[in-house]
């Protein structure tokens, strides 16, 4: 492992940036290990001189060697011992008592598990430059005679208007002023199912576009577009460092100088006891080799990285590694209402008839009177009721008192709240409470009860949430409770607390951490919620559009999918579980080698394969991370890129 890997992930991150030099460096190496291992073969070849069998194994030694010796010089320059260092000591004394095939198998096994690091590392940088690669670097500009200049990305302004060609990329925010069809949104939200377009809908930078070609106004220059945040997000997030990892970096600083100095006490120790200078030698290198913290310490940043890419690529901005951590520790979920378990749009709930009229018949009178007006409410009865019947003999009006009125041969019908009923006149006390009440000629004749449809998926993720640890779940809201419980015993949410201001929340928020064991999640959309999602243990905002939360937020699900929530939290546990096993997996295994080799047991190859091999089997269980377990099958998208 080079120096700079003990610098992750800001290696990784750095990595996403085209670096010829570490090609070149990597082609080295895969050159130099099918040369090595050639040696390595010829030197068993019984017809060959024991001096040329030894001669291919040193020349083996010293080619695989090598480039790990530059990398040793370069970390005792910056005053650091890397295990660059432990395995060019071991080496070296390896060829100084002539064990020659010893000095080969641990410089070849060395080189083989650098290059399939790199391999790993590649895979998990591939995922990152994905989400980076999301910005396009041009656009095209509709010129005044109808015609096309591509200019580049920084040169769009607001107010441009700009064309995507079929399959092209939108290179910054804004509004379709021409056209329709369809757009693959899945870089920026992770949906994986193409969105309906039309004349008015606002489209992101980083979207694809469909087989049709759009016209648009920009509303936000390149630096400020959807796709410009995530790639700053995600690059935020590389950089920041869990807990896990700046005891990783302590540990790699330390333990290096700690082990060489046991190895030499050791030698000399067993010197003095053996009277057998080699083979007390070959005894504190394997110890020296079999301690060394690349599989701990190359795994660590490794899952994190491997998983925030994961996380990005379907729609979930982790903005750092120590939210993975809180992430997989919460046992409290605390959720918004409106926006977050429940659409923000308004939809028909029970309706209410009063003797001699049917619910459809109330439905039919509220949709006359309402089919003009472009209040939610108005606009709920539309939809439940479908396209409302004209005519010309009918007279609209907005009432005074909130709600619509229309004069019709049928009689005046006013549909609208208590204070509009007040205002009429009507006696509304036979009817149960409702958003909507309906009269004719004066006389009410029914209610409407309008509720917030719960959000898709909703109930299958607080359910789930509660099979993979989430204990507690509660929601806080500004609703009323009659409004608000519903909801949650639908989801199975068991404490429900309405009618709370953004103090009141911000208050009930922190008893709830001070009940919790291990942490706490809020989950929330709107600016009132930022200052409680800051104080959560992990704030997690629903979408990109509410630019207080999104900034508050530690966790951002870009799509507003709340199931996405399952699937951060689950990527999150599964994250930690992996990181722990790889660790008590490498330390037992170097133990045990440690072990057979004070007693004089183990050979200096199996003390490699204590190093390489566990380091391998952790890369390896790490990179699994790059595939994101999500709670909703997805779809592949039909829009190519």
């Amino acid at each position: 492992m080079n120096d700079k890997d003990y610098d992750r992930p800001s290696a990784l991150c750095e990595g996403c940036e085209d670096d010829e030099e570490e090609e070149e460096n990597e082609k080295l190496g895969k050159v130099l290990i099918i040369v090595g291992a050639v040696l390595l073969i010829l030197s068993f070849l019984p017809f060959l001189g024991s001096f040329v069998r030894d001669a291919c194994r040193i020349l083996c030694a010293v080619l695989c060697g090598y480039p790990t010796a530059i990398t040793a010089f370069k970390g005792l320059k910056n005053k650091r011992m890397n295990e660059a260092f432990l395995m060019t000591v071991a080496v070296i004394a390896a060829i100084v008592i002539e064990e020659y095939f010893e000095a080969a198998a641990v410089a070849l096994l060395f080189r083989v598990g650098e290059a399939l690091e790199d391999y790993a590392r590649e895979r998990s940088k591939r995922s990152l430059e994905e989400i980076f690669s999301i910005v396009p670097d041009k656009g095209r500009l509709v010129l005044e005679d109808g015609g096309f200049e591509e200019i580049g990305g920084d040169d769009i302004k607001v107010g441009m208007l700009l064309a995507v060609f079929p399959h092209e990329k939108v290179p910054a925010d804004g509004v379709i002023t021409r056209g329709s069809g369809t757009m693959d949104v899945s870089a920026i939200t992770g949906e994986s199912i193409p969105v309906e377009v039309c004349e008015g809908s606002s489209i992101m930078s980083g979207s694809i576009n469909g087989d049709t070609t759009i016209y648009y106004e920009v509303t936000a220059a390149k630096s400020e577009s959807a796709a410009a945040r995530i790639v700053a997000l995600v690059k935020d997030a590389s950089e920041q460092k869990s807990e896990t990892q700046r005891f990783t970096d302590r540990f790699a600083k330390y333990y290096t100088p700690i082990v060489v100095g046991a190895a030499v006490v050791y030698g000399i120790v067993c010197a003095i006891i053996t009277k057998d200078i080699s083979l007390s030698l070959h005894r504190a290198l394997v110890l020296v080799v079999a301690s060394c913290p690349c599989a701990i310490v190359l795994s660590v940043p490794l899952a994190f990285i491997s998983s925030m890419g994961a996380a990005a690529k379907n729609g979930i901005i982790i903005k750092g590694s120590s939210f993975i951590e809180s992430l997989a520790a919460a046992d409290t979920a605390v959720f918004d209402k409106t926006g977050t378990v429940t659409s923000d749009v308004p939809a028909v709930g029970k309706i209410y008839a009063l003797p001699g009229y049917d619910e459809q018949q109330v439905l039919y009178y509220a949709a006359i009177s309402e089919s003009h007006s472009s209040h939610p409410l108005a606009k709920a009865v539309m939809a439940a009721y479908g396209e409302a019947p004209e005519s010309s003999e009918y007279i609209y009006e907005e009432a005074a008192g909130g709600g619509t009125a229309v004069s019709t041969p049928m009689g005046r019908i006013c549909a609208g709240g208590e204070m509009l009923m007040k205002r009429e006149g009507v006696d509304v006390s036979a009817l149960p409470n409702a958003q909507i009440y309906i009269s004719l000629d004066g006389k009410a004749i029914g209610g409407i009860e309008c509720i917030s449809e719960l959000k898709e998926n909703a109930v299958l993720t607080v359910n789930e949430l509660k099979k993979i640890g989430i204990k507690n779940t509660v929601m806080l809201t500004g609703d009323s409770e009659k409004n608000a419980l519903p909801v949650c015993e639908k989801l199975g949410i068991e404490d429900c607390r309405s009618s709370l201001s953004p103090a009141d929340k911000l208050s009930e928020t922190e008893k709830i951490r001070k009940d919790s064991k291990t942490g706490i999640i809020y989950v929330g959309d709107g600016i009132n919620d930022a200052p409680v999602i800051t104080l959560a243990d992990t704030g997690v905002a629903m979408g990109l559009g509410t630019q207080a939360a999104s900034e508050a937020a530690d966790v951002i699900l870009a799509d507003s999918q709340i199931a996405k929530l399952y699937d951060a939290v689950s990527q999150s546990k599964r994250t930690m579980k992996v990181l722990k096993s790889n660790i008590a997996f490498s330390l037992v295994f170097k133990l045990a080698v440690i072990a057979l080799g004070i007693i004089g047991i183990a050979p200096l190859w199996l003390a490699v394969v204590a190093d390489v091999g566990t380091m391998l089997v952790c890369v390896i269980r790490s990179a699994q991370l790059l595939k994101i377990q999500s709670i909703v099958p997805t779809v592949k998208s039909e829009i190519r890129a």
